[in-house]
């Protein structure tokens, strides 16, 4: 383990400091956001940049861009294991695309890589590597649930629906397993940030809106089931044993 990850005293404290920074960052967004009466998408947008900025200055601080996967690109190898959470990131297109104008949809897709870069930086990055001293499935475990607890201040936000926020929240979840597995299978934090980006891209232009109404029930269980699903792929494919399994299912 470098020295620099084994120098964290308390990984459990480390990971709430960033999950602080995170959420104390969107508090800050959102007060400006009150007063100045800017959209909530700038509002957003501003937050996530200096977050973001703040993240790599974290990163080149501990020097970390290697062991968080960012000097490392994905080999093909490891692309079949990217199927599921890709076919994941492309369901929200099943329901059509609502938003069609080229400045809105290059606006969202700007808007989605920013988010994926930030959040990865935080979770998958940063927050992810400093737990690794705790245990491998442990730090995915809790990594992965301090990236799922926050999308619940969207009801306070007034943005989610409270059933569908408790629905996300689970996807999140097992969004989270799945992209920290595929961190640490891959050694790369890039296709995590764009998967991550795909699944918002593909969400803001099926609905054209951040903002997310009461959801059917069928809509809410298939959410649910998304989380779940993701959750036992994650932690299946964190083994190199098993990931070697799917492997194997594509070279043949």
């Amino acid at each position: 383990m470098p020295e620099t990850i084994a120098r964290i005293r308390n990984p459990y404290v480390f990971a709430l400091i960033l999950l602080g920074i995170f959420i104390i960052g969107g508090a800050i967004a959102g007060a400006l956001q009150f007063a100045y009466k800017v959209s909530i998408i700038f509002q957003i947008a501003a937050a996530d940049s200096v977050l973001a900025a703040i993240g790599i200055l974290l990163l080149y601080r501990l020097g970390w861009f290697r062991e968080a996967g960012y000097a490392n690109i994905i080999k093909a190898r490891h692309l079949p294991l990217l199927v599921l959470p890709l076919i994941v990131a492309l369901l929200s297109f099943s329901e059509g695309i609502t938003v069609t104008a080229p400045l809105s949809v290059v606006g969202f897709a700007l808007f989605a890589l920013l988010i994926g870069f930030c959040e990865e930086t935080y979770f998958r990055g940063l927050m992810l590597t400093g737990l690794f001293p705790v245990g491998v499935y442990r730090a995915v475990l809790v990594s992965s649930f301090l990236f799922a607890a926050p999308h619940l201040l969207n009801i306070s936000a007034g943005l989610w629906d409270p059933s569908f926020a408790a629905a996300d929240t689970i996807a999140a979840f097992g969004i989270g397993v799945t992209f920290a597995a595929l961190r640490i299978r891959t050694g790369s934090i890039w296709p995590s940030i764009g998967l991550h980006a795909l699944t918002d891209f593909s969400a803001l232009l099926a609905i054209g809106t951040i903002e997310v109404s009461a959801q059917s029930q069928a809509s809410l269980a298939g959410t649910t089931a998304i989380g779940v699903i993701l959750t036992v792929y994650g932690l299946f494919i964190v083994s190199e044993k098993h990931s070697q399994k799917i492997l194997s299912m594509f070279r043949e």
